[in-house]
């Protein structure tokens, strides 16, 4: 019973937070006022991440790391885009390896239940999506439940 008092105000928070995000977007995305003097250079170039909704983003992850048999339990998520204009470090795995990329990129923070079901979901996973919606990557820590 307790789970299905979680699920509804989770799923309110969700969609509210979707909504915002969305308003912004919308914003950001009109093009109908140009300035046709402008000297410089339009950039070309297409982000698919720009147009997928946070539960995409969130089920794509997910997916991803429940496909690597990772155990997923999250309360929270923190979703970040990136630009880096020239090839840059955006993580190191856990093999010690730096992965680099250059272009728009997600940053998927999956915070886990301050009182996880079992010790296996006790971790916070850092998931990485290329500016096409492909994995680069995820890495993992054990949080403490103090």
């Amino acid at each position: 019973m307790k789970k299905g008092k979680c699920v509804i105000p989770l799923m309110l928070f969700l969609a509210a937070f979707m909504i915002g995000c969305s308003a912004e977007q919308l914003l950001a995305m009109d093009v109908s006022h140009t300035n046709d003097n402008y000297s410089h250079e339009a950039q070309e170039g297409y982000s698919a991440i720009m147009f997928m909704t946070d539960l995409e983003i969130i089920k794509r992850a997910t997916d991803h790391l429940k496909a690597l048999g990772e155990k997923v339990a999250f309360q929270e998520t923190e979703i970040s885009i990136h630009h880096c204009d020239n090839k840059t470090v955006i993580y190191t795995d856990p093999k010690g390896n730096r992965i680099t990329y250059k272009g728009d990129y997600l940053k998927i923070v999956f915070y886990p239940p301050s009182k996880p079901p079992s010790p296996e979901y006790n971790k916070c996973f850092t998931v990485y999506l290329d500016q096409d919606g492909n994995v680069l990557g995820y890495t993992s820590q054990i949080v403490d439940g103090d």
